[in-house]
């Protein structure tokens, strides 16, 4: 405290003065001194046997004493009872101030090489089985309106559907089948969402054949999306084909009408498919890998 007392007499101010008036104090003499220096003058004054250095410690001594008040102040408000454990608190709350970021970006980042990792253990699973698959012999997808025999959607287990195909079609080992509910109409922010989704199988879910309802035949034949179904394409669909089972359309860049569609409601092999729609229009991806066999498809059905 003497230390303290001194550099307030050092400074030509009263114990206690505040921190505005202290450092008023301390810029005032530094320029005189600063000044008395380049005049190089022997000024008779207070100020006059006062060196800079001594003006500098007394100045960095009171200012050193008012942090700690105001620290003691803080601590005693913040920690109470438990201040004498300030210093151990405050290099905690120091820690997670600067550090929260890291930290939060170092457990974000432990966490997505789990999930990331387990993703591609299971991904190289999955190749893993479907290696031992045989390769696929026709993908078809129910594109529209349709329903599971629960009346639900989607249909999650496809399972039972490509056996049925597979039970229909002896000749073939696998059938890959696709799902994807289309509503007719958008009534909620739910529809709105399944068409957007809708989309996306369309692009995803390259099959080979569509079975489709009405309003979805229209939409991709007249984005030419399907096959031509007449002409030489339809001695492809056997003598079951009857020109009256043809659904037609334009497209953009065809304006004249052409078959894309068949209408194989009437099939009994329908009837042991666990799916229930409305209508039921086959067609054949435009760009389909195994064009062959998805006229067999449409054919089978239309015997």
């Amino acid at each position: 405290m003497d230390e303290l007392k001194k550099a307030y007499e050092l400074l030509g101010l009263p114990e206690g003065a505040g921190k505005e008036d202290v450092e008023k104090r301390y810029f005032l003499l530094i320029r005189r001194e600063r000044a008395n220096r380049q005049r190089e003058e022997a000024a008779q004054s207070d100020e006059q046997g006062i060196a800079l250095e001594d003006i500098n410690k007394a100045y960095k001594t009171i200012l050193e004493y008012d942090e700690k008040q105001t620290m003691a102040q803080f601590n005693d408000a913040a920690y109470g009872k438990f201040k004498g454990m300030a210093g151990s608190a405050q290099k905690v709350d120091h820690f997670f101030s600067y550090y929260k970021f890291h930290v939060l970006g170092a457990i974000a980042l432990v966490l997505i090489l789990i999930f990331g990792t387990k993703a591609y253990i299971d991904h190289r699973q999955k190749m893993a089985e479907l290696a031992k698959l045989p390769p696929i012999d026709v993908s078809v997808s129910f594109f529209g309106e349709y329903y599971s025999q629960d009346g639900s959607y989607p249909v999650s287990d496809l399972k039972p559907l490509e056996d049925k195909f597979l039970a229909q079609f002896p000749q073939w080992k696998r059938v890959q089948a696709f799902f994807t509910y289309v509503p007719s109409d958008i009534k909620s922010e739910q529809d709105s969402a399944l068409i957007q989704k809708s989309i996306i199988d369309l692009m995803m879910n390259k099959a080979d054949v569509y079975i489709l309802d009405k309003a979805n035949f229209q939409k991709l034949a007249q984005d030419g999306s399907l096959l031509p179904l007449d002409g030489a394409n339809a001695a492809k669909l056997g003598p079951a084909f009857k020109p009256e089972l043809g659904y037609k359309a334009k497209t953009e860049d065809v304006p004249e009408e052409h078959v894309y569609g068949v209408d194989i409601s009437a099939s009994p092999l329908l009837k042991g498919l666990p799916v229930i729609g409305k209508e039921y229009i086959a067609g054949v991806r435009v760009n389909s890998e195994r064009p062959d066999n998805a006229f067999s498809f449409i054919a089978g059905y239309l015997k």
